[in-house]
């Protein structure tokens, strides 16, 4: 099992390489909070410490594991690029939650037990206990609504991002088809371990079950 672990943790590590994701912001563009992310400049572009990247992408994932083998919801705001039909469909799939933007006012329903049900989104009839945010220089009204619920919020950001109020935050330049390749297949993945879980607690049940009834036929 330690193995495997390894084995991914290396396919991802080079994915991760491969496609680029290592490559941040223009310099002239970048927040200088992200520093002690970064490995330095590369023709005026901000190169992030892939080892790092490692490192919160394991921290954020065992949490957003942890909250999808609990049977709790995760609502996602955004989508990988490039694949915005098919990441509804596995939000959808794995009883998850989906908004394709943040909508200002959303969260604040929450207060007066009010539960939308937007065209945009699956319906949403509960409090999430987790956030997946894309891009978040473009949904920064969801920070704000979100201070007095106390939901954990995870999501990837690139160099010229404000990070401040993630709780699980994840350096990495996902904003190409590419990336949204990337992310798509972890997500994917993570989905996939509770469904292969229960198989193998399947073959367990099955396994002792048939050890029982050799036991009582000698």
């Amino acid at each position: 099992m330690k193995n495997l672990q390894r084995n991914l943790n290396r396919f991802v590590l080079h994915k991760f390489i491969v496609y680029g994701l290592h490559i941040g912001s223009l310099k002239s563009v970048w927040n200088p909070s992200f520093g002690p992310f970064l490995n330095g400049f590369r023709n005026n572009f901000c190169i992030i410490n892939s080892e790092l990247t490692m490192l919160y992408l394991r921290r954020a994932f065992k949490i957003l594991q942890k909250t999808h083998l609990s049977n709790k919801k995760i609502l996602f705001i955004g989508s990988p690029v490039g694949l915005e039909k098919e990441f509804s469909r596995l939000c959808s799939k794995n009883n998850h939650y989906f908004l394709e933007k943040g909508v200002p006012g959303f969260f604040s329903n929450y207060k007066n037990r009010v539960y939308s049900k937007l065209s945009t989104s699956h319906d949403i009839n509960n409090q999430p206990a987790m956030i997946f945010l894309f891009n978040p220089s473009l949904n920064s009204m969801v920070f704000e609504e979100t201070k007095a619920l106390d939901i954990p919020i995870v999501s990837f950001v690139n160099t010229d991002d404000n990070y401040s109020q993630i709780d699980y935050l994840i350096p990495a330049n996902i904003k190409s088809h590419k990336g949204g390749l990337f992310v798509y297949n972890l997500l994917y993945h993570l989905f996939n371990i509770k469904h292969q879980k229960l198989f193998n607690d399947k073959i367990k049940l099955t396994k002792k079950f048939n050890n029982i009834k050799q036991k009582k036929i000698f």
